[in-house]
């Protein structure tokens, strides 16, 4: 399935977004479709043997909205066998377009560390992956792989 997903204005909407804080969060806004955790692990290859290495694992929350636009925050990130602690991330921001798409931007507290930018398709309680970068390079979430609603407002 080819989608063109419309997201022309989404960096100045982030850096306009990240400074405006917590938005109103209103059940009627566009956005309330994003409300809730959700929950990211890379899947399992049956190929792999068993280690101590669990693979990426994330889970972000999205609190707060505003018409097309939702914030939230990490609130847990394990990647291999190390945790890294939601501190270390700054406040996730991201928007939805009048059909089915979603850009969301995981920015990193640490200076001269880009933004994880991720672009997919949610489907009920589903997020599909289309595309994931940080700055120039390849981001974390696989192209094809899921975010998973575990919890809702």
């Amino acid at each position: 399935m080819n989608r063109i997903l419309r997201f022309t204005s989404f960096p100045l909407v982030v850096v306009l977004c990240s400074a405006c804080g917590t938005a109103v969060t209103s059940p009627d806004a566009a956005a309330a479709v994003m409300l809730g955790e959700w929950s990211y692990r890379a899947p399992h290859r049956p190929d792999e043997s068993p280690t101590l290495n669990a693979g990426l694992q994330v889970r972000i929350t999205v609190d707060s909205l505003e018409g097309l636009r939702f914030w939230g925050r990490v609130t847990f990130w394990f990647a291999g066998d190390v945790g890294i602690g939601p501190s270390a991330f700054g406040r996730v921001s991201g928007q939805i377009d009048d059909g089915s798409g979603v850009m969301l931007e995981i920015p990193r507290a640490s200076l001269g560390q880009a933004a994880v930018r991720v672009v997919g398709e949610l489907a009920g309680d589903v997020l599909t992956v289309h595309s994931c970068s940080s700055g120039a390079a390849a981001g974390p979430f696989a192209i094809g792989t899921t975010f998973e609603r575990v919890t809702s407002p």
